[in-house]
């Protein structure tokens, strides 16, 4: 009849010579119980004592960065302290070999752990600084490279720790990589392209930006291939960044958010430039969308043809109510026209035909002797 011991060998034989290479003796087991049970509350240690630094730092805005490392990272490093500890054991006492398959598993498994915790991590420490009120106009980029860079040691661990060779990869890699990079010279110089903005703090998002087809909108997301822009009826443009990297880009957001409108006004002859002048500093002094600051100014800009022409300067807060505020302002200058008793004129042409000797009757635009005269109406 088998004893417990001779049973639980048979059982280990049963699992292949990279599991088992010894048969240990009863105090042996007592001990690696022992130290197993060890490992695993140490890693609950671990596992309680991230948590309590959680709670303990949650009002302390000093360690906030911290406190995001210490979040994303107590659970891998409680599970590396746990498989670590028991795979070293195991190893200790003979049970399974340095690259058993069993150690090959846990080792993968801690690679992806510790992988999407450095992602989580980089992602959070993006968000802390932008609420800290900080400028990170690259930060899409740098996240993407600091998610690639991850990704690539993570493999490359795995590849180790499996043994895979690699060398036959590389040589058709290289090949592919010519293939590839012929494929890919748009996203290569995309990828140039928004590296050189960001660094260059051409824009940022929530600047408004004027392109050279004319196109203006806000800047929403800066991307590592594209750069996204809302346009002021509602549509979403992707721009590549090779586009915006070698063509003109006219950021009205920059230095100041604040613009200025230049409106024009027309007034007859006669008209004392003056009261133009103080009607329309009042205006704008009424106007809820013109800043006070910078002043407005009028200035007389010119001898018009058939009126005195003027040029009206104010500063709106944002570049995108320019419209809006130009409509405020037309229609409150027209009514105060109106009610001061101001003409605004409006071109005028006389045409008088020459009549030839011997065809009174006979008008014709393309005669030699036709002539048209242009005179504008006195001012009332």
């Amino acid at each position: 009849m088998l004893g417990p011991l001779s049973s639980r060998s048979l059982w280990l034989d049963s699992l292949g010579p990279d599991v088992l290479t010894v048969v240990l003796p009863e105090w042996e087991w007592l001990v690696l119980s022992l130290i197993l049970l060890t490992t695993y509350l140490l890693s609950r240690l671990v596992h309680w004592g991230g948590r309590w630094y959680l709670r303990r730092s949650a009002t302390n805005e000093s360690t906030s960065l911290w406190r995001v490392t210490a979040k994303e990272s107590y659970t891998p490093l409680s599970l590396s302290v746990l498989f670590v500890g028991v795979s070293l054991a195991l190893q200790a006492f003979g049970l399974i070999t340095s690259r058993s398959l069993l150690s090959n598993l846990v080792l993968t498994a801690l690679a992806v752990v510790w992988a999407r915790a450095a992602i989580r991590v980089g992602e959070q420490w993006l968000e802390v600084a932008n609420e800290r009120e900080q400028r990170y106009e690259f930060a899409p980029i740098v996240q993407n490279f600091w998610t690639i860079t991850v990704v690539v040691v993570g493999v490359l661990f795995v590849i180790g720790v499996w043994n895979v060779q690699v060398t036959p990869f590389l040589a058709s890699a290289g090949v592919l990589g010519v293939v590839i990079g012929f494929a890919a010279q748009d996203a290569i110089r995309n990828l140039i392209g928004g590296i050189s903005l960001s660094f260059d703090h051409t824009y940022h998002p929530g600047d408004v930006v004027l392109l050279e087809d004319d196109m203006r909108g806000t800047v929403t997301n800066i991307g590592i291939r594209s750069t996204s822009v809302l346009t002021p009826d509602n549509t979403m443009v992707t721009v590549p960044n090779a586009v915006l990297n070698s063509t003109q880009v006219v950021n009205q957001s920059a230095p100041q958010r604040h613009i200025r409108l230049d409106v024009p006004l027309s007034v007859a002859y006669g008209t004392d430039y003056e009261t133009v002048e103080r009607i329309a500093n009042e205006v704008c002094e009424e106007a809820p969308m013109v800043r006070g600051s910078p002043r407005p100014r009028v200035l007389f800009t010119e001898f018009g043809d058939s009126a005195l022409l003027f040029e009206v300067q104010v500063y709106v807060a944002h570049p995108l109510t320019e419209k809006r505020a130009i409509d405020q302002l037309n229609r409150r200058i027209y009514d105060r026209f109106a009610a001061e008793g101001i003409a605004i004129p409006f071109p005028q042409r006389e045409l008088s035909f020459l009549e030839q000797e011997g065809e009174p009757n006979r008008r014709s635009e393309s005669s030699p002797g036709d002539r048209v005269t242009s005179q504008n109406p006195p001012p009332e």
